[in-house]
């Protein structure tokens, strides 16, 4: 008994220090045994409820539409939903860009529930502002409104409803980002210390006070020396002059809409300067901080990545050999040469690695069965980053450029198509195919279980006049 008595005197110190002692004849809980915090696990149907009511006021707060009615009602279901991260990977980064800002421009010329928008980008504020300022007059003119004045002052107000933040790497966005959920000064401070400021404000407070009543009594005696006619002069108590109410700190109003242009060029710095496995810690947690911004702030933001995309393709197999052998069923393709051990994989990496069904359109299908590790298919278009970039989203967007030659269908001008894959363009037309790679949370329509997916659901786009419109394919 002798030997074990320290023991339990031990532990009761332990526990009295974290002040959590609990009664000698109560055990503590299996999560806390080894814990110095009070968690417990969460059942999975309040985590259910708090969803719901999250989703439910993020619908009532309205859609955010791109001002493309085929991407918004058949491929969106309506629009972008508020508290959501979304990702946007396009070819040319700058068509993704002008989407972006699109959207953004849509919503504060005609949703009134969206009163402002914050854009994190690398690059110069200038070129930015171009884009939104011509996106917004192309936005007023679908509208109607064609009157100089009228549209330069909705232009006007417009803009000053938006922030923009210009920053040089990821670092800098984690800041711009940090000042969203920052409390005011007051707010930041303990709670000790928040009571020993308030203390002081209240004193001097008294204070300001016994120094205005010993002013008030000496005006008082030297009026009552003076004549009465003099009385007039002496303040009166319905004119004393208020004490104005000490300004109180607030926050910053907060964006319904952040968007953080060329991403990848963020990421980019990120994976030069640091070692990867650092670069991966930063990014997991900029992402945790991404969602925990669009779940928990007040204004419920949409957040919009975009991105860019890569092209690759295997560099010993020509893109029109492969290009016809697709469209020739006569014969099986035959096997390539075996290559060299070293020529075709990128450094470090052993063998080509298939590309992840989240990340492959629709119009770029999986090779031939038998051949994924042997041959790398023609035109491997993927977002950059890969499943890097795809952690942080809960839903990811891939716009790519077509051929077109304002039909539907196949011309079967196989040389058109080859230099549309390798350059980009052709002599005739391009379109701009934009499809939903991966939906997690599903379209909400307020009830629990299944939800409809967006994914596979694509739409034709085309950018004229600085706006992005529907295409119209002809049957």
């Amino acid at each position: 008994m002798a030997a074990y008595c320290p023991i339990v005197y031990s532990y009761l110190e332990i526990v009295s220090r974290v002040k959590a002692t609990p009664p000698i004849d109560m055990e503590l809980p299996p999560s806390q045994a080894s814990s110095h915090f009070s968690i417990e696990p969460i059942p999975a149907s309040v985590l259910a409820e708090r969803e719901t009511k999250r989703r439910d006021a993020a619908v009532a707060l309205g859609l955010c539409r791109t001002g493309c009615p085929k991407l918004d009602q058949y491929v969106l279901l309506g629009g972008l939903e508020r508290g959501s991260v979304v990702g946007l990977s396009a070819e040319d980064e700058e068509v993704g860009v002008q989407l972006g800002l699109q959207t953004l421009a849509h919503a504060l010329c005609s949703d009134e529930r969206v009163t402002s928008g914050l854009i994190v980008t690398p690059k110069p504020a200038v070129a930015i502002l171009g884009v939104l300022r011509e996106a917004v007059r192309a936005e007023l003119r679908v509208r109607g409104i064609t009157d100089a004045d009228a549209a330069a002052k909705k232009t006007r107000e417009c803009l000053e409803r938006v922030m923009l933040s210009c920053v040089f790497d990821l670092d800098g966005l984690w800041e711009v980002l940090a000042d969203l959920d920052r409390p005011v000064a007051d707010e930041n401070e303990p709670a000790e210390a928040r009571g020993n400021t308030e203390e002081k404000m209240m004193t001097k407070e008294k204070q300001q006070q016994q120094e205005q009543e010993k002013k008030d009594i000496e005006i008082e005696e030297i009026a009552d020396s003076q004549d009465e006619d003099d009385e007039l002069l002496s303040p009166s108590p319905e004119v004393e002059p208020q004490r104005k109410p000490s300004p109180k700190p607030s926050r910053p109003q907060l964006p319904d809409i952040i968007i953080a242009t060329h991403f990848s060029s963020l990421l980019t710095g990120l994976f030069t300067h640091r070692e990867k496995s650092a670069a991966h810690d930063a990014l997991h947690l900029v992402g945790a901080h991404i969602r925990d911004l669009s779940r928990n702030l007040s204004s419920q933001p949409l957040i919009l990545l975009l991105n860019s995309t890569s092209t690759s393709a295997h560099p010993n197999i020509n893109l029109s050999t492969a290009a016809t052998s697709t469209t020739t069923a006569a014969a099986p393709p035959p096997p390539p040469p075996p290559p060299p051990e070293h020529a075709l994989q990128p450094r470090g990496s052993k063998k080509h690695h298939a590309l992840d069904p989240t990340l492959r359109s629709i119009f770029n299908p999986p090779p031939p069965p038998g051949y994924a590790g042997s041959v790398a298919w023609p035109r491997r278009n993927k977002p950059s980053f890969g499943l890097v970039f795809a952690q942080l989203l809960d839903m990811h967007l891939l716009c790519t450029r077509l051929p077109w030659n304002g039909s539907s269908g196949d011309d079967g001008d196989t040389e058109a198509t080859e230099a549309a894959l390798q350059h980009g363009t052709t002599a005739r037309s391009a379109i701009w195919v934009t499809e939903v790679l991966f939906d997690q949370m599903g379209f909400w329509e307020g009830t629990r279980g299944p939800r409809r997916n967006r994914e596979q659901r694509w739409t034709a786009l085309n950018v004229e006049g600085g706006r992005v419109k529907d295409v119209v394919l002809k049957t």
